[in-house]
């Protein structure tokens, strides 16, 4: 095992089958660090199961969210990491992840360490107003640099309902400069379509990471 990181994964990694993005209220911020020990828990003693990756998990700025980000080779070795007692005992409380695989996405500013993480969900109609929606967005708004957006890498869930924009920024004040100016408009608009609907993204800092 390796120690834990406090660095973003690497959500680009040619070796990582499948994104496993689980979003959950808690309430409060010593409930946010309850629910970052609750998931680490299992892969802090002994070896790292097969076919596991990466967990990360990240604290919403305004204490009340949590966002786990697990990179596994395969869903299948995921799911046999679950159903041999891995995670311990089930827990019908439990909230079921939401599958997710990269389809493309642009690092505007190379070099630049993120410490900021906004992650705005879309819920779409198929596969088509998947990719339709993305390729408007790096194709258009958020393909071109703006300042202290470091990379915005766009995930579609296995099933075809929605879209993850995993959006890194250098630190909280360029977000809101962002929000500040025209673009978040032109997103808007770049995804204004039948079958694509906003849900909204929170802003998350990272609590603690493990991994290869």
């Amino acid at each position: 095992m390796t120690a834990a990181r406090t660095r973003f994964p690497d959500v680009s990694r040619t070796d990582a089958g499948v994104a496993l993005v689980t979003p959950l209220y808690v309430g409060t911020p010593e409930l946010q660090r309850a629910e970052v020990e609750r998931v680490l828990a299992p892969y802090r003693s002994g070896p790292l199961p097969e076919g596991f990756l990466s967990v990360s998990v990240f604290t919403s700025t305004e204490g009340e969210n949590v966002l786990t980000y697990a990179q596994w080779t395969s869903d299948e070795a995921y799911r046999a990491f679950v159903r041999d007692g891995g995670l311990g005992e089930p827990d019908e409380n439990t909230t079921e992840p939401v599958r997710y695989k990269l389809y493309r996405g642009r690092v505007l500013e190379p070099g630049s360490v993120p410490t900021a993480l906004v992650a705005p969900v879309f819920d779409v109609d198929g596969r088509d107003r998947q990719r339709r929606s993305i390729d408007n967005l790096v194709d258009g708004p958020l393909g071109t640099p703006f300042p202290g957006l470091v990379a915005s890498h766009f995930h579609m869930s296995l099933d075809g309902t929605r879209v993850l924009n995993w959006a890194e920024w250098v630190d909280e004040a360029a977000h809101e400069g962002f929000m500040k100016s025209s673009r978040p408009k032109e997103c808007l608009e770049a995804i204004t379509m039948p079958g694509v609907r906003g849900i909204g993204g929170k802003r998350y800092v990272l609590a603690d990471a493990v991994g290869r």
